[in-house]
């Protein structure tokens, strides 16, 4: 209990910015999305912990830019930078990783630089960091067969921490985890499919499915300013693709026509209601639905029924166990409400992150008369 209370106190205590750097186009198109999350569908709008931690996320955007957010915002969601030698991560790889393999990651963390941009990161710090994302490289191309997965490469935008393999190419933990979780979704999807994701961060995975899977079609939902960076780095990272950009609208059918013939969308999550039934092919969650309250966490899984497919799939990676910051509740593996008509066909704890388990569902295919 004392540590939720540190965590607290330390996201309180990072809402404030001294700065603006966000053009004004950008920071009156954050305000809108914050204004309209707030006056829209209640059973979408964030938890406590999300309302605590955008206030910070915000503060991180106005005081460093978008430029940076690979640096700030990114290492709020799924990238750890902060620590311990006797992590669970780090035992898993040290058992998993031949000692060569091992030695050799080791050398490169040593020789690589110091990160200097993160607050209070010691060189010890930037030691395990660079080791733990040069470990979590080497085990994902040895647990990975895929050749397009394997060659991407961590882009630029954001300004990440620079760290190389022994090609030179640049590297992160979110590209091993976007790698590792992709494997996990399904075998393959075909163009026309649908992805619907539920809370994408900065678009980590998304960018990683857009890159590798042809003619596919992207759905994101989610709240600000998490949305408002996952459109930007997205249309960004896919001038070519034809984008949905978020706006307001009265009825799901004014826009339908334009939803139709995009490649990717981007969703408030009080929008999720709107959306229609069976779109999507697969449906992704990526450690969000823990940090929600129990009656938050049913109505998505409302929705991930409602909004999947005949046959569709549904893959989630979560905490084992998590505590809901500012809400004084724990969830549990056992706590999510599975429908009873879907089929698992994945359940297990995730490489790596070993206090992580990651599932994959089917919902049933409709019997033909």
């Amino acid at each position: 209990m004392a540590l939720e209370k540190i965590k607290e106190l330390l996201i309180r205590r990072h809402q404030d910015s001294a700065t603006q750097r966000l053009p004004t186009e950008d920071a009156e198109r954050l305000a809108a999305m914050f204004a309209s999350i707030e006056s829209g569908d209640s059973r979408g709008r964030p938890s406590k912990y999300w309302d605590e931690l955008n206030k910070m996320n915000l503060a991180q955007l106005q005081e460093h830019g978008y430029e940076n957010f690979k640096r700030t915002i990114a290492l709020n969601y799924f990238t750890f930078a902060r620590i311990l030698p006797w992590d669970a991560q780090f035992r898993f790889l040290l058992r998993q990783l031949p000692a060569r393999v091992t030695l050799g990651c080791l050398k490169q963390a040593l020789l690589a630089r110091k990160h200097e941009y993160f607050s209070a990161f010691n060189r010890i710090q930037s030691l395990l960091y660079n080791f733990l994302t040069l470990a979590s490289w080497a085990y994902t191309r040895s647990a990975v067969s895929d050749p397009d997965l394997l060659a991407l490469r961590e882009p630029e935008e954001g300004n990440p921490a620079v760290i190389r393999d022994r090609a030179g190419a640049l590297i992160s933990q979110d590209l091993a985890s976007s790698i590792l979780e992709i494997s996990a979704m399904c075998d393959s999807l075909s163009a026309g499919s649908v992805v619907l994701e539920l809370g994408a961060g900065y678009g980590r995975d998304a960018y990683a499915m857009l890159a590798t899977r042809p003619g596919i079609k992207y759905v994101i939902v989610d709240i600000p300013p998490a949305l408002w960076v996952a459109e930007t780095y997205l249309r960004h990272q896919f001038p070519g693709r034809r984008i949905f950009r978020y706006r307001e609208y009265a009825n799901f059918a004014d826009v339908e026509e334009e939803f139709r013939l995009c490649d990717i969308a981007f969703f408030l999550s009080t929008q999720i209601t709107s959306l229609p039934d069976g779109l999507a092919d697969l449906a992704v969650n990526i450690s969000s639905l823990h940090e929600m309250r129990p009656d938050q966490i049913a109505f998505y899984f409302s929705q991930f029924d409602r909004l999947l497919k005949d046959g569709g799939r549904f893959y989630f990676k979560q905490w084992k166990r998590g505590t809901v910051l500012f809400e004084n509740m724990v969830i549990r593996q056992e706590d999510y409400p599975i429908p009873p008509t879907w089929s698992c066909e994945l359940s297990r704890e995730v490489p790596i992150q070993t206090r992580f388990f990651e599932a994959r569902y089917r919902k049933p295919a409709r019997a033909r008369a």
